[in-house]
């Protein structure tokens, strides 16, 4: 048994049941493993957790960093962050449904570390937002933080209803989404 094993039977009851019913016996039951032979591979289900939510968040990093250094107009950066989202939401639907629900589940040490992964995914969007703004092309709206904010949180929320196995795959859910996402905010011609 190797510590990815458990780390994937981990994130499967996570992304189920959430991360406080799950004990460290049902992990090991996963797994076939006494909850005492689980500690032989992983220190604590918190750490568990934590990294799930680390390499979920850092996984969006990766992909959104490069609509930063882009030199397309905003809304083209917006929609390609919005797709680049969704392509990974779409080969980590578990892990996304964790990274983004049950990071609040962590202690003090790991929250801090994860608060700071989650700052910087949302800075991406701020500053292609604040790009936008000041080239014309999005409308300055009342509060830059609320208009970001609902964007991400329209990503963020996907995970809960979005589906492979749904009408659309995941380029047209991702297209839709980037649609949705950027005529919110494009500036009024």
């Amino acid at each position: 048994m190797s510590a990815e094993e458990i780390r994937a039977a981990a994130l499967a009851l996570f992304s189920e049941h959430t991360f406080p019913v799950i004990g460290m016996r049902d992990i090991g039951d996963a797994v076939g493993l006494l909850p005492g032979s689980l500690y032989a591979h992983i220190s604590s289900k918190e750490e568990l957790l934590a990294d799930i939510v680390t390499e979920g968040i850092t996984n969006y990093l990766v992909e959104l960093r490069p609509f930063l250094e882009s030199r397309e107009p905003a809304p083209e950066r917006m929609r390609g962050a919005v797709k680049a989202h969704v392509k990974v939401l779409a080969k980590t639907l578990e892990q996304t449904r964790v990274a983004f629900h049950q990071w609040r589940f962590l202690g003090d040490g790991a929250r801090e570390q994860v608060i700071e992964l989650r700052k910087q995914y949302e800075d991406v969007f701020l500053q292609i937002y604040r790009d936008g703004v000041a080239e014309g092309t999005f409308r300055n709206a009342r509060s830059e933080r609320i208009a970001v904010l609902a964007v991400i949180g329209m990503l963020t929320s996907a995970s809960e209803w979005y589906s492979p196995e749904g009408r659309l795959g995941a380029d047209e859910f991702g297209e839709a989404l980037a649609e949705a996402a950027v005529d919110g905010l494009v500036a009024a011609s």
